[in-house]
């Protein structure tokens, strides 16, 4: 196969270095070409080689940059799968107010190609070092590709939303930039190359650490969620996944910018100052885990937004009475808390949110607010909860539900203390985990008091179904489906709190993942069986929770020991 690295400008494509194998991508060069000044270093890092490129002019021009990859008869592949038929495709439709859109999707910026010898595979930079513009253009009738820095503009054998071609500006001041990593595998399975694509991004991108797949998934896929905040309110942002188009979440980027390093965390946070109607901080339990995280940043040596805490420890007053807390939602109840399409009445309250709202009074309190008695009043209203055989989903759905101690896992991270008896997490445990609720797919999200999936009607209030959850299949998303992060902070607090089997049910939901396709995602199928959304950043979140929970030497390396197992094909 040989490769070129192209400057692509509105005019014409200029070739500017030519490799007749990947075994010549090392060492420096410069080269002066149609007035473009280009710089291209190449590093060894690890098992992957780093590629960057400067391009500056002394005029004011556009280009991009392409790495093009040619030989006939080789196999390509994205992130997704085995490439068929040419293709284009991109990590963001640049409108982060739309939620819904029609792209040809690529999860992570790659592209691999296995001629018959090892499987090779390249990597762009995370897509908002290039203006959220990063393309991969595969053509397998020809065994030719395109990893790029722009976007070509073009959308062959896809029917979806419009897109143009993108030059960046370049001068003698402002430079373009475009890195991308090389990596190699022996297999040409989806298993084998995401593994190696991960291992590839923790080196050129990440500490370098490729001791464990496991922490080199949860880093990576997060790293490449990362995009330029088109808002404005920060330089950059972090979107949970490809299919939620630019825009960045509160609830997700708390559970996301865990595993990132301080300054991009920093950047996460400070981009919750926007204007834009996505969300807002007096809508669902928004201003929680807003003061939730405020306190994450304090204890990292960051600074609280005092103005937006200020904000949202008055919404979380105005919100509450008698020591429960009332999210605000749609006048449906729709939109209550994550579990954004099933509707609660407005006075319901709801056990995931109130478990919330006691961690996050304590975080108040330790960032310098007068809470009086709030924190007792919330932990009582808590316990009130409990119906002597387990904690529902809310005080008038009695129903299993396994969000019902997310609030405790946080209060543990952040304070080193549990709050709920250990008697009441092991009831409630034993009779989810002994149901029918656990299927060969994960265990479902919510069930009836058997186990069995729940009426559609159960997921509505005062007779209103949201539209979206009538359209779910049984098995689903909320219609009963297995949330990776949910359940597995479900297991994290039955082990805290002593449970033994919880260790194992970890393990095993771990498993029905990675088993599937090598990675994690939003939620299985608990009927068909298939993952929905990979890469879901938040999950990322377990890894980072039980490294702590390790750290404080309340656990062993078993449970990372068997991930990086399940991980070694």
């Amino acid at each position: 196969m040989s490769y070129e690295i192209l400057l692509h400008t509105p005019e014409k494509t200029i070739k500017v270095k030519e490799f007749s194998d990947i075994s010549e991508f090392k060492g420096n060069f410069q080269t002066d070409i149609d007035g473009f000044s280009v710089k291209v270093d190449f590093e060894e890092k690890g098992i992957a080689t780093l590629a960057s490129i400067k391009v500056i002019s002394q005029e004011d021009k556009k280009c991009y940059i392409s790495l093009h990859g040619k030989k006939e008869n080789a196999d390509l592949f994205s992130f997704m799968r085995k490439c068929e038929k040419e293709c284009v495709l991109r990590q963001s439709p640049h409108n982060f107010t739309r939620y819904f859109f029609k792209m040809d999707i690529n999860t992570m910026p790659l592209i691999a190609e296995d001629s018959g010898e090892q499987v090779k595979i390249f990597i762009s930079d995370a897509p908002a070092f290039s203006d959220n513009y990063t393309t991969q253009h595969i053509i397998p009738e020809k065994g030719e590709f395109y990893l790029s820095s722009s976007d070509p503009g073009i959308s062959p054998n896809f029917e979806g939303d419009d897109f143009s071609a993108y030059y960046h500006d370049v001068t003698a001041e402002k430079a373009h930039e475009w890195k991308f990593t090389v990596t190699t595998c022996d297999k040409n399975d989806m298993k084998s190359i995401r593994k190696a694509a991960f291992l590839a991004v923790e080196c050129a991108f990440g500490d370098g650490d490729t001791s464990s797949v496991y922490r080199a998934m949860s880093f990576s896929g997060n790293y490449m969620h990362y995009r330029r905040n088109e808002s404005g309110s920060s330089d950059y942002w972090i979107v949970p996944g490809i299919q939620y188009a630019n825009c960045q979440y509160t609830r997700d980027s708390f559970y996301q910018t865990a595993i990132l390093n301080a300054e991009m965390e920093e950047q996460c946070y400070k981009a919750l100052r926007r204007g834009h109607d996505t969300e807002s901080f007096h809508r669902m339990e928004y201003p929680l885990v807003y003061v939730i995280w405020s306190y994450r940043i304090k204890s990292r040596g960051g600074n609280p937004d005092k103005e937006i805490l200020d904000e949202c420890v008055k919404v979380m007053f105005e919100n509450s009475k008698d020591g429960a807390y009332y999210p605000l939602c749609l006048e449906t109840g729709a939109y209550h808390n994550w579990f954004d399409i099933c509707c609660f009445e407005r006075d319901d309250i709801d056990t995931y949110v109130q478990g919330m709202y006691v961690t996050a009074l304590r975080a108040a309190k330790e960032l310098g607010y007068d809470i009086g008695d709030g924190y007792e009043k919330a932990k009582e209203k808590y316990y009130s909860l409990f119906n002597g055989e387990f904690y529902p989903l809310s005080k008038k759905k009695q129903y299993l539900a396994l969000d019902v101690f997310v609030g405790e896992v946080l209060h543990y991270m952040l304070f080193d203390e549990l709050f709920v008896p250990d008697d009441e997490v092991l009831k409630n445990y034993r009779k989810i985990m002994t149901s029918n609720a656990k299927t060969k797919f994960g265990t479902k999200i919510v069930a009836d008091v058997n186990g069995d999936f729940l009426p559609m009607e159960a997921f509505g209030a005062n007779g209103y179904i949201e539209p979206g959850m009538k359209g779910l299949d049984t098995g689903r998303y909320a219609n009963g489906g297995s949330y990776h992060i949910y359940e597995m902070l479900f297991h994290i607090a039955a082990y805290l709190h002593g449970v033994p089997e919880a260790l194992e049910n970890m393990k095993w939901r771990l498993k029905v993942d990675i088993d599937y396709d090598g990675t994690t995602h939003e939620y299985m199928h608990t009927v068909r069986g298939f993952g929905g959304k990979e890469n879901q950043g938040w999950n990322a979140f377990i890894y980072k929770i039980w490294s702590d929970i390790m750290a404080r030497g309340k656990a062993d390396s078993e449970f990372f020991d068997f991930a990086e197992k399940l991980l070694s094909y």
